[in-house]
């Protein structure tokens, strides 16, 4: 087999390959005499039909079989001896016509990954939080913890700070009633409403069956996209007003979370969870802050346009998937994140082969029951994750890209940086 290779782009490749004549009349004769033990024709015993007669009614069908045969293996065989690390394959077609005699060529044309250079780290620079979860973070979970098991009450009475209150609402937009028909429900609790202080600030003070026009602009994010950013006139009818009272955090507190211990078990459980929140934000803060800078800095690296249309429709696929819908999304919007995805996938591979990393088992180990600790019953989860290969291939794939994370760090330049809890896991 002989194999000529020509460029004819940035990572575009036209490859064509020369088949020996005789290796393409061996195949086509053994396929036939293996037909002929098969077929059935009229007038011959099973087994005994005459090999001129099978090649003259099969000889064209088993030609062609034979040839994209004979493409496809004869393709893998080139691509390994030119040792090119091919991306995807864009035209596979004979060069020689259906009548050949003598050699067959075919040619392929292909797209391959860049060469990668020599990833330099030294000299990037990032800052690491430092961050501890304190006795007042513990407190603040708590007492979240309390707003959960709130029970609420009607009350006859004005509404004040902490009251849940039940309203409708219909809203004129710009000439248009939203909704065009009906309204719209709310149940809001004043104190808590830091994108929206205009509507608390209206609601404190009215009564169940009280009714009220104001005019409010709807935060940007706001829920109905025909209100979101826009001021309106809107008629505010209060159904009710609720109030409770927080729950003591005492043994009864802490067993209504099956929590066995009392509250200072409680309290051991929350600093526990925190701390494994804590950890996971710091590890995606530094992970940003890596690839980012990675993104930046080979942000000329090549790419092969069919692996990156490869990339989006897999996250179109994974977004239809999520949403439940199967509407068509554009592709194109797709590609920018697609092709930062693969830029990071090959650098992060490079580096890690440039480094020879290879995953470390006990890290596995330690992320699986981290991972684990966070269902009622860990053991179960272990062995459900131990029974699923692809389970088990992503944590190890997350295992490889925090080891290489980690090499990126000690190379590179680092400072840290102390900040609250709050602030680390700020996005």
């Amino acid at each position: 087999m002989q194999v000529s290779v020509e460029k004819t782009g940035d990572l575009e490749r036209r490859m064509t390959v020369q088949v020996p004549g005789d290796d393409i009349t061996s195949k086509v004769n053994s396929r036939l005499s293996e037909l002929r033990r098969q077929v059935r024709l009229k007038g011959f015993r099973p087994g005994k039909v005459p090999l001129n007669v099978v090649r003259q009614r099969y000889g064209k069908q088993v030609r062609e079989e034979v040839l994209g045969q004979v493409m496809e293996s004869s393709l893998q065989e080139a691509i390994g001896q030119e040792e090119m690390r091919v991306a995807g394959v864009s035209r596979l077609e004979p060069a020689s016509g259906p009548d050949f005699e003598g050699d067959f060529e075919f040619i392929a044309e292909l797209e391959v990954f860049p060469e990668m250079p020599e990833i330099e780290i030294a000299d990037l620079a990032f800052e690491r939080p430092v961050a501890e979860v304190a006795d007042s973070d513990v407190d603040d979970m708590i007492d979240t913890l309390r707003q959960q098991r709130r029970e609420w009450e009607t009350v006859e009475r004005p509404a004040a700070m902490d009251d849940r209150v039940r309203l409708t609402y219909v809203a004129d937009a710009e000439g248009e009633r939203v909704p065009e028909v009906g309204h719209h429900e709310l149940a809001p609790t004043l104190g808590n409403m830091t994108t929206f202080p205009q509507l608390e600030e209206a609601l404190t003070g009215m009564s169940a069956g009280e009714s009220k026009e104001v005019e409010l602009t709807f935060p940007e994010d706001y829920r109905y996209q025909a209100l979101a950013g826009k001021t309106a006139k809107v008629e505010l009818s209060v159904q009710e007003v609720q109030a409770s009272e927080m729950p003591e955090v005492d043994d009864a507190f802490a067993d209504s979370f099956g929590v066995d211990g009392g509250v200072e078990q409680l309290r051991a459980d929350v600093r526990r969870n925190l701390e494994r929140e804590l950890r996971q934000a710091v590890t995606n803060r530094l992970k940003t802050a890596v690839t980012d800078a990675l993104s930046e800095k080979y942000a000329d690296l090549a790419l092969p346009r069919s692996s990156v249309t490869q990339e989006a429709r897999q996250m179109v696929q994974q977004m239809q998937q999520q949403s439940g819908q199967q509407a068509d999304l554009p592709l194109e919007q797709f590609m920018p994140m697609a092709e930062r995805r693969l830029r990071l996938g090959l650098l992060m591979g490079e580096l890690a082969r440039q480094n020879e990393i290879s995953i470390d088992q006990g890290r596995v180990q330690q992320k699986l029951e981290e991972v684990a600790d966070t269902y009622e019953d860990p053991s179960q989860i272990i062995e459900i994750y131990r029974a699923d290969k692809n389970l088990m291939d992503q944590l190890e794939n997350l295992v490889l890209e925090e080891q290489v994370i980690d090499l990126v760090l000690d190379k590179a330049e680092v400072a840290d940086k102390t900040m609250s809890f709050k602030e680390a896991l700020e996005t």
